[in-house]
């Protein structure tokens, strides 16, 4: 079943929408279904896409937005779980360099940051998904999206410098708890989401770090190693990425 390039471009933007909408996986397939069918057979009767959905694809998606139940994992499962894991990625340097203070602020802050940036990318995707936008206006919203994150992280982190707040401060046990404990939520990502590439990559940032504490080596040559390890294991991610995508096709 082939459809013309406005009607799979349509059917791509719908999934997109209610993906972003919170919409359960399992109807919003059986919808696909359905409506490829439809727009498929409206097709070799000599119609185009404006026949089923109308002149507006936003007005259209909405209404389809309705009939769709929702998922309440999303913010019961989904986000938690991202929260939990962003998390952990931010507290286990600290933890494996023996770091144990914490700034109110940036156990405050950067939890927040991480629900509004979800609040955004998911705003951000249904906007552009119901509007027909141009390339310029489109990469400019992407733009939005890789930068703000990045600026509210950044303005916490120069927060903390000039601005005092409580600290808090974790015993050497707690210390081994808090690695324990985001090990646990790596392996809850990858089972969750069945991606082991959510266990391999803080296993690869992670584990030389632990290694070098007991070589002595200078501070430097340590950070040209970690560095190193990080590029060949991106490199061969993207390699072993364009080769899956390759045999796709």
């Amino acid at each position: 079943m082939t459809l013309s390039k406005e009607s799979q471009a349509f059917l791509d933007n719908l999934r997109i929408y209610l993906f972003a909408s919170n919409k359960k996986e399992a109807e919003v397939n059986e919808l696909m279904e359905e409506l490829e069918d439809h727009l498929y057979e409206a097709e070799q009767n000599g119609k185009n896409v404006e026949h089923i959905i109308g002149k507006s694809p936003k007005a259209y998606m909405k209404e389809i937005e309705t009939e769709v139940e929702t998922d309440g994992r999303f913010w019961l499962i989904f986000v938690p779980l991202i929260l939990l894991n962003a998390f952990a990625y931010l507290i286990m340097n600290k933890a494996i360099a023996d770091e144990r203070d914490y700034s109110m602020l940036a156990l405050i802050g950067n939890p927040l940051v991480f629900i509004i940036t979800i609040l955004l990318l998911f705003g951000i995707y249904r906007f552009i998904a119901a509007n027909k936008l141009s390339k310029k206006v489109t990469a400019m919203l992407y733009i939005v999206m890789g930068f703000a994150p990045t600026a509210m992280f950044t303005g916490i982190l120069v927060a903390d410098l000039f601005i005092e707040t409580p600290m808090l401060t974790i015993s050497p046990a707690m210390n081994i708890a808090v690695i324990i404990a985001a090990c646990f939520i790596f392996i809850a990502a990858a089972l969750y989401w069945k991606a082991w590439i959510s266990v391999i990559v803080p296993a690869v940032l992670y584990i030389p770090q632990v290694i070098l504490r007991f070589i002595n080596i200078n501070e430097e040559s340590k950070l040209i190693i970690i560095l190193s390890i990080i590029i060949v294991f991106s490199l061969s991610l993207i390699i072993w990425q364009l080769r899956l995508l390759k045999k796709d096709k």
